[in-house]
């Protein structure tokens, strides 16, 4: 099982494109990832899948997105160790 971070852009920002985390966490779930977490109310969510082609989760969470809250937003998921070899090289 791999770990990966959702970056939601545009969500939650001076009351626009509001989303409960609470239910995006539960869409998260209903769509077979684990060890969901967001963060905060920043549209950032952390979660496990088998699934390695990023393209079809990023595709299968834009998806639920516009389904579910009637919402078109930009998606960017990336690995927990892509994240971390990008922090661990970042100039000072």
């Amino acid at each position: 099982m791999k770990r990966y971070v959702a970056l939601l852009r545009g969500i939650n920002i001076s009351g626009k494109n509001k989303i409960p985390m609470v239910e995006l966490k539960q869409c998260f779930e209903r769509l077979d990832y684990t060890e969901v977490k967001t963060y905060l109310n920043s549209g950032n969510v952390i979660f496990s899948s088998d699934e390695t082609d990023i393209t079809k989760i990023t595709t299968q969470i834009e998806e639920m997105i516009k389904n579910q809250f009637r919402l078109d937003i930009p998606v960017f998921i990336t690995s927990k160790e892509n994240l971390e070899d990008i922090l661990h090289h970042a100039p000072d």
